[in-house]
């Protein structure tokens, strides 16, 4: 039948439906003696596909390596197939796909429908059509499956069979474990947008990346970690931080980032670039050399949480603590200020951040805003406990760190002047001081 008639009855389907609302279009073609008549269910309910993309493409066609592999796939469909002559097989496939690549592919099962004679195998003509049925699919986000059953015909006296794909359908999204449902909706909803702009031509990996916060990379980098499976190139170069890294959440993505900030920028440029071709194309598209870079660049993080932070390190951190401290609580913030000048304290310094390596020393739960004279007196403390152990235990720090807690919290978090309660803040240093001189003598 002629396909542009049949395309005038479809557009004014789609187009008037997309003005009105959004879900699910149920479509019904039926054959009849010489065309088509097209009708469709607009009231059916459903939930929106794991897989399905949320933002427009400005992009026609398929990627070209996406159309190699399909094509690659497909032209094996021929041999896999043979059928009886004269009767009828079936083959049922299920195709792995990471976004727009198939990443592998598994028989799973073949089936004769009507015996017959001496094999036969397909037509060379029913691995195109193949084809034109998986590329749709690919058209998706994540880890998926997709299954797909091919019936073979033979008819005597034909040199070979005929086949027809006869049911395709996305099964179930891959799950991964330790991805919170919200986390989960947020790294797909970024990486969309990365794997976007990238499929549209900004194949420079600086280029691409700029646009984004380190912040919003690290959430990233974590989630591809998660949802690509490739965490086994690191686990022996860097069991800490896959430890951190697999559990998954804001946390792994706050202590990747704070962890990123002791890097210098050109190798984290290298780092930058490396992984956004793990998230972009797969790690087999990694050479030895780039693997290898990467997994030493893995390396050095495992040995950076480990070592004590140097002055420069310390004062990266301490201003980004500041930044993320101002933008999780803004208007407390400005009202802090208004008050008087105020510092951010990290609750375990940052001086001991290496006795906590899998610990986001830039956390939230560890920064408190306080101010000037405030923290000159939680200082005055932490001060004491230096002079007497120059070689602190992790469990010291933390007992130290609820000492001052205990004695300085009521401060934490509020506006302050210089002068404001300086008689409890007398005694508050005084008896802190008590308690920790307590504490050393019988540690």
């Amino acid at each position: 039948m002629d396909a542009k008639s049949f395309a005038r009855q479809l557009r004014p389907i789609f187009t008037g439906y997309m003005r009105e609302r959004t879900g699910q279009v149920l479509l019904t073609l039926r054959r009849e003696r010489v065309s088509w008549s097209v009708d469709y269910d607009a009231t059916v309910q459903a939930v929106r596909p794991p897989e399905a993309k949320t933002q427009p493409v400005d992009r026609q066609g398929i990627p070209y390596d996406t159309l190699v592999e399909v094509l690659a796939l497909a032209s094996k469909m021929p041999r896999l197939l043979t059928v009886p002559s004269g009767g009828t097989a079936s083959l049922g496939l299920e195709v792995t796909l990471e976004d727009d690549r198939i990443t592998g592919w598994a028989h799973r099962g073949y089936r004769v429908i009507e015996s017959g004679g001496k094999p036969r195998a397909l037509a060379e003509s029913a691995a195109a059509q193949f084809a034109q049925v998986l590329l749709p699919f690919t058209h998706g986000m994540g880890r998926r499956s997709v299954w797909l059953e091919v019936r073979g015909e033979h008819r005597e006296g034909e040199p070979f069979a005929h086949g027809r794909v006869t049911e395709a359908r996305a099964l179930h999204s891959v799950s991964v474990p330790n991805l919170e449902p919200g986390f989960a909706a947020e790294y797909l909803a970024l990486h969309e947008d990365i794997l976007r702009r990238w499929r549209e031509g900004v194949r420079d990996g600086a280029e691409l990346l700029a646009r984004y916060s380190l912040e919003e990379l690290a959430f990233w980098y974590v989630g591809g970690i998660l949802t690509r499976g490739v965490g086994l190139l690191f686990e022996a170069a860097a069991p800490t931080v896959m430890r951190v890294l697999t559990r998954g959440g804001v946390e792994s993505a706050g202590w990747l980032r704070t962890t990123l900030f002791r890097i210098p920028k050109a190798e984290r440029k290298v780092f930058e670039r490396l992984w956004t071709k793990v998230q972009l194309e797969g790690a087999e598209a990694l050479s030895r050399l780039e693997k290898n870079e990467l997994v030493a660049l893995m390396n050095r993080l495992e040995r950076l949480v480990r070592s004590p932070l140097s002055k420069d390190e310390k004062e990266v951190l301490r201003a980004a603590a500041r930044r993320y401290y101002k933008k999780l609580h803004s208007v407390r913030s400005e009202a802090m200020e208004l008050k008087g000048p105020f510092e951010v304290h990290h609750r375990r310094p940052l001086e001991y951040a290496h006795l906590f390596p899998e610990r986001d020393i830039n956390a939230s739960e560890n920064l408190r805003g306080v101010g000037e004279e405030v923290h000159q007196s939680i200082n005055s403390l932490w001060n004491e406990f230096r002079s007497k152990r120059t070689h602190a235990r992790a469990d010291e720090v933390d007992r130290v760190a609820a000492i001052v807690d205990a004695h300085f919290g009521r401060w934490y978090d509020v506006p302050h002047a210089v002068g404001d309660s300086a008689s409890a803040l007398g005694e508050a240093v005084k008896a802190a001081r008590r308690e920790l001189a307590e504490f050393l003598a019988g540690s």
